[in-house]
């Protein structure tokens, strides 16, 4: 199993967060994949996940599958295409890839599928670099520091 945590209070990747808690494997160079199971409590309709939650999901897929090229990076933009009801309680398999990368930006794009391959949601995602300054901008985020950051 690969982990992309890179700070330990990230509830997208951090594991003890109380996030959403991958555990991604490699399929390539720029391609992640994990398992993942969206508990009862992230529900929108009966059965159902919480649009919101799968498009977080997603969002977290983009985001750490450009992180060995693009780092730190932020989602600049999110377009999310929910194609099918995503179930809770039910394993369902998340795919994201880098499908353009340079300097400064990338673009990955990222899916969610049921047992079957039935496609449930698709998303693409523009990230960016930011200057460790960006981190510093709040008070909690001055008092955090930048000791989290790679080097």
């Amino acid at each position: 199993m690969l982990r992309t945590d890179h700070y330990p209070f990230c509830w997208g990747c951090s594991l003890g967060t109380g996030g959403l808690e991958f555990e991604w494997r490699a399929v390539s160079d720029t391609a992640l994949e994990a398992e993942y199971v969206v508990a009862e409590r992230y529900g929108g309709p009966p059965g159902m996940a919480h649009g919101g939650i799968v498009s977080a999901l997603l969002d977290e897929a983009c985001s750490q599958v450009v992180r060995p090229t693009l780092s730190p990076a932020v989602t600049a933009r999110l377009e999310v295409r929910f194609l099918a009801p995503v179930p809770v309680e039910e394993p369902v398999r998340i795919a994201a890839e880098v499908v353009a990368a340079e300097e400064r930006r990338a673009t990955a794009e990222a899916t969610i599928q049921e047992a079957t391959g039935l496609l449930l949601a698709h998303a693409r995602a523009e990230l960016v670099v930011v200057r460790p300054e960006h981190f510093l901008a709040t008070e909690r985020g001055r008092a955090r520091g930048l000791d989290w950051l790679p080097r």
